[in-house]
C-alpha cells in the first residue's frame, strides 16, 4: 500500500520541573495567538463511592478565585486580553485552557499557576457551585429529552468499572461535598506531579520556559495520588434495558464494548463507523432515512477512552414504524457488512476523509494542545501526535471487516431502546 505521508512535522520541546510538571512547547509562529492548556490526571473514574461528581464539581471550584486572583476573575482576566478560556470533565481527566493573544502569555501562565497552587474554597463558594452542577444536572441529564442516555449506556456496558458512573456525579453526592473533603481533593490530584501543561503557538520557546519556571516552579512538591485499578469486566450476555422519556421519537441504541484509544482496531473501528452511518452516502442513512424513511437519523459514534471503548448504533425512529422491527432490519444491514465487507470505493472515500479530518485539527493550535495532553496522559508521548493520520492509513480494507466481525458479530451488546411516555410506538 502506498502512504501518503506529510513532510511537516509537529515539533515539541519538553522539560519537566522538579515537582513533576511536565511540561511541553510547541512553537508556530503563523498567527499570534498562544494557547495554554494544563490537563490533570484525574476524571470521574477516580472518584470513590460516595463522592461522585466531585472531579466535575471541581472543574467549576477552579474558577471561585484563588490566592491572587478574586472570583471569576479568571475570566475577567483572559477576557480583557481579548481572548477565551474554558475546561471540560470526562472519566480519565480534566482540562483547562486559554486562549489569547500570543504578548499575554504571562498572564495565562500566572493565571494557571495561582490556582494549582491554591484554591478559595470557602464553604460559601463550595455550597455555590453545587447549586450550580445541581441545576446543570437538572437541565442537561434530568429534564433534557434523551438526556441520562450515556448515563445508561456507560452504566450498563461498563458495570464494575470506573466508567460506570456519569461525570456529572449523583445529587446525594454532590450535597455531601464539604470544604475539608474538597481541600483534600484539590491537595491530591490538582498537584504539578499529576498535571500536562501545553504552550502552544506563536512563542519563543526560551522565552517561555523562563516564564513557566517563573510561574511553576516552587509549588508544591508532594506527590501521593490514590489510585483505583480500572477493571473493565466484558458483558456475560446481551442485554436490552426499555426507558420511557418525554420525548418525540424512540431511539434505538445497540452498544458494544470496543478496544480502548490508541489501538489499531480503534482505528479500523471508526472506517467501520464511517462506511455504516456517519453521512448522507453511508449505507444506513442512505436506507433507513431516504429510501425507507423509516428513521430521522442514524448514527454510529465511537466512544475510546484509556481503558476500554464503547460504539453505538443509534436511530431515530420516525411515527409509525415499531422500534423492534427497525431495529432488526438495521442488524441485518449490520450483519451484511460484516458478511461481504466493503468495497473498494467506500473504503477510499472514508480513507481520504479521515486522513483530511486527522490533518485538519491540526491547524488550531488549541487542537495541538488538546490532544498533546490526552498523548502525554494516555500513552506519554508528545510526538504521537505527528503519527495520527498514518495509523489510519496504515488500515486495510479487509481488516475493517475482520475487526467488526470480532468485537461486534462475536460479542454480547446492549439494547437501550428510549419510548416516548405518551406514544404509540
Amino acid at each position: 500500500m502506498t502512504k501518503t505521508v506529510t513532510d511537516i512535522k509537529i515539533g515539541f520541546e519538553e522539560f519537566t520541573l522538579d515537582n513533576g510538571l511536565r511540561c511541553i512547547m510547541h512553537r508556530d509562529n503563523n498567527n499570534p495567538i498562544v494557547s495554554v492548556t494544563v490537563g490533570y490526571n484525574v476524571g470521574s473514574k477516580d472518584e470513590k463511592r460516595g463522592s461522585f461528581g466531585i472531579a466535575h464539581l471541581f472543574e467549576h471550584m477552579m474558577f471561585q478565585g484563588s490566592a491572587n486572583v478574586a472570583k471569576n476573575e479568571h475570566f475577567g482576566y483572559v477576557m480583557k486580553c481579548g481572548g477565551s478560556c474554558n475546561a471540560f470533565t470526562m472519566q480519565d481527566a480534566t482540562v483547562y485552557f486559554d486562549t489569547l493573544p500570543s504578548n499575554n502569555l504571562e498572564t495565562a501562565l500566572w493565571l494557571e499557576s495561582d490556582r494549582m497552587n491554591s484554591l478559595d474554597i470557602t464553604h460559601e463558594n463550595l455550597e455555590n457551585q453545587k447549586s450550580v452542577v445541581l441545576e446543570e444536572k437538572k437541565q442537561v441529564f434530568d429534564n433534557a429529552p434523551y438526556g441520562n442516555l450515556f448515563n445508561d449506556i456507560f452504566g450498563n456496558l461498563f458495570a464494575g468499572s470506573g466508567y460506570e458512573h456519569s461525570v456529572i456525579g449523583t445529587e446525594e453526592d454532590i450535597r455531601s461535598f464539604t470544604v475539608e473533603g474538597a481541600l483534600d481533593f484539590h491537595n491530591k490530584f490538582y498537584s504539578p506531579c499529576n498535571a500536562i501543561l501545553v504552550v502552544s503557538g506563536d512563542i519563543d520557546c526560551a522565552e517561555s520556559e523562563a516564564m513557566i519556571r517563573k510561574y511553576f516552579t516552587g509549588l508544591r512538591t508532594k506527590c501521593d495520588i490514590p489510585r483505583m485499578e480500572n477493571i473493565i469486566t466484558p458483558l456475560a450476555e446481551s442485554k436490552s434495558i426499555d426507558r420511557k422519556d418525554n420525548i418525540q421519537l424512540p431511539a434505538i441504541n445497540v452498544c458494544y464494548q470496543i478496544p480502548k484509544a490508541g489501538t489499531r482496531e480503534a482505528y479500523a473501528l471508526e472506517y467501520f463507523s464511517e462506511i455504516l452511518g456517519n453521512s448522507e452516502s453511508s449505507r444506513l442513512h442512505r436506507k433507513f432515512v431516504y429510501e425507507k424513511q423509516m428513521v430521522k437519523a442514524i448514527r454510529l459514534s465511537n466512544f475510546t477512552l484509556r481503558d476500554a471503548g464503547a460504539l453505538v448504533i443509534r436511530a431515530y425512529v420516525n411515527p409509525g414504524h415499531d422500534v423492534e422491527n427497525v431495529r432488526k432490519e438495521i442488524m441485518l444491514e449490520v450483519d451484511r457488512f460484516m458478511d461481504e465487507g466493503c468495497t473498494e470505493e467506500e473504503f477510499e472515500r472514508v480513507r481520504n476523509g479521515l486522513e483530511f479530518g486527522a490533518t485538519a485539527k491540526h491547524l488550531k493550535v488549541q487542537n495541538i494542545a488538546v490532544e498533546t495532553v490526552f498523548n502525554m496522559l494516555y500513552f506519554n508521548d508528545a510526538m504521537r501526535i505527528n503519527e495520527e493520520t498514518e495509523r489510519y492509513l496504515e488500515v486495510e480494507r479487509a481488516e475493517v471487516t475482520e475487526t467488526a466481525q470480532r468485537y461486534l458479530g462475536n460479542s454480547n451488546n446492549l439494547i437501550v431502546n428510549y419510548t416516548p411516555k405518551n406514544g404509540s410506538n
